[in-house]
């Protein structure tokens, strides 16, 4: 077990998770963001903050998702094959309300929803239709509102962002994937390997900066314990060399305001990314000289 209450920002108070009684104060709400209780083989909170048992101690337990997807029409079968497992998790069925990112993810779920539960009568259509909203997501709400100027870059980036006029160098997000990783093995390490030699070798022009997902080391020393190791001595390597930005902070939105451009694999990052209007481009595995 470990305590993340020191990665939120200064203004957010805290409340130690152990010290405050759920029973005696009955929250009026209870907002959640991690809906898959114990169905998580990689990472979860502690069983108390299920959704299965958070809704005992609530009037309104709502689950608003940590993620955005690319958007859905409620006709597009094939597209909602691929996400439909995030219409099933236990947040989505414990809780009183679901808000998603758009009227369109709405009706995506309710159709989703209806179906696995076997129940397409107008009853079940209204309990759905009262359940789910698609009142937007607040990733995009705090997307919108970071603006580059104000804020707070760690010097030793800007020693890497400046050049000896004052000027910026480009800077290029780079996001890796756990999927990526799972899907192509050491043929995606080579891939990175190459994406770090092209911005080694131009670093004089452009910065790297590399945000890895949060949960690759968890993953892949529970899933891919030799991979871990092949990985773990590139990032080693990576950081030892010092020309790049390594970024493994929970603030993804400064990477996203600071960045001219977004590179790496395809996961929610683009979806926020997009809303920019900043160049994406999705790196190609195959794609190694």
């Amino acid at each position: 077990m470990h305590c993340e209450d020191d990665q939120y920002p200064a203004y957010v108070p805290i409340t130690k998770y152990d010290t405050f009684d759920f029973e005696k104060h009955r929250p009026d709400m209870i907002y959640i963001h991690n809906p898959y209780d114990g169905l998580n083989l990689v990472t979860s909170v502690h069983p108390f903050f299920y959704s299965e048992h958070l809704n005992k101690f609530t009037d309104q337990l709502i689950y608003i998702p940590y993620f955005v997807l690319g958007e859905i029409k409620p006709e597009e079968e094939e597209r909602i094959k691929s996400m439909q497992h995030f219409c099933t998790t236990p947040g989505v069925y414990n809780a009183d309300k679901v808000i998603v990112q758009s009227e369109d993810m709405r009706q995506v779920y309710i159709k989703v929803l209806m179906k696995e539960s076997g129940d397409c009568s107008a009853a079940a259509r209204k309990y759905w239709e009262n359940k789910i909203l698609g009142l937007g997501s607040p990733k995009y709400d705090k997307v919108a509102c970071t603006i580059k100027e104000e804020v707070k870059i760690p010097e030793p980036w800007l020693e890497l962002i400046r050049r000896p006029d004052k000027s910026w160098k480009k800077i290029i997000l780079y996001n890796t994937s756990i999927a990526g990783l799972l899907r192509h093995n050491e043929k995606m390490l080579a891939k990175m390997n190459y994406v770090f030699d092209v911005f080694r070798k131009n670093q004089e022009e452009a910065v790297l900066l590399w945000r890895p997902h949060p949960l690759i080391e968890s993953t892949l020393t529970s899933m891919r314990p030799q991979l871990w190791e092949a990985y773990k001595t590139m990032r080693n390597q990576y950081l030892a060399e010092g020309w790049g930005i390594y970024d493994d902070t929970a603030d993804l939105d400064r990477a996203i305001a600071i960045s001219d451009a977004y590179y790496g694999d395809g996961s929610s990052v683009v979806q926020l990314y997009q809303q920019t209007g900043k160049p994406v481009m999705i790196q190609n595995v195959e794609i190694t000289a």
